[in-house]
């Protein structure tokens, strides 16, 4: 999913290590982001059908195999894993949608899948050449204001640069005043504003604004 939200604004000490998703980690990776994002799984599934959307993104993730699993980074402290983000670039594809829509219509019935499938792409981007475009920042609610998505974002940039993208991008709903601050505290400017009526009507949020950071 392209959303950034619930992150902190300051840094503390986050104690933990920064790592690649693995084919394991599917299953706390969801149950995070089912917290961090539960406006969006909401709207994306229907408040009556979070659960069964959880199982479909993970059973899509699963035939998909490690390739689904490209570019997502994972905060783990203790044993937890406590925060995701994922950079993107445009040399990675896109994702199995033959893989996505069979296990959304297994999980969610056809008109289910439909649905979401939809919902889910709203907010899509054409990723630019240069461009590595950064996804799903979550940390837990117990671990936020802790310097975790400072670091995963560090981590994500390091990333990018090694694979010489010559800036960032992601997007941000106009209406989250924690995570626009943090973004801007780590260089990120406000480019532009994306407004849409259907992600109004699904997600409850009709602006959202795509900030970048350049590189070089």
């Amino acid at each position: 999913m392209s959303s950034t939200l619930n992150v902190e604004r300051r840094a503390a000490s986050f104690a933990g290590r920064i790592r690649p998703a693995r084919m394991e980690d599917i299953d706390p990776i969801l149950t995070l982001q089912r917290e961090a994002f539960a406006d969006k799984f909401g709207g994306a599934f229907g408040q009556g059908n979070i659960e069964k959307g959880v199982i479909a993104l993970a059973a899509s993730w699963r035939r998909q195999g490690p390739a689904a699993m490209r570019g997502m980074l994972v905060a783990e402290a203790d044993g937890t894993i406590v925060g995701t983000t994922t950079l993107r670039t445009s040399a990675m594809g896109n994702d199995d949608g033959a893989a996505a829509e069979l296990a959304f219509q297994q999980a969610l019935g056809p008109w289910g899948a439909a649905r979401s499938l939809f919902a889910l792409s709203i907010l899509d981007h054409r990723i630019g050449r240069d461009e590595g475009f950064i996804t799903d920042v979550a940390v837990l609610a117990t671990w936020r204001r802790r310097g975790v998505a400072r670091e995963l974002l560090a981590r994500a940039e390091e990333e990018a640069r090694l694979k010489r993208r010559r800036y960032l991008g992601l997007y941000v709903s106009a209406a989250n005043q924690q995570a626009r601050p943090l973004y801007h505290s780590l260089g990120y400017n406000d480019i532009r504003t994306r407004r849409s009526w259907a992600a109004r009507f699904i997600f409850g949020q009709r602006s959202w604004v795509y900030m970048r950071k350049d590189l070089v």
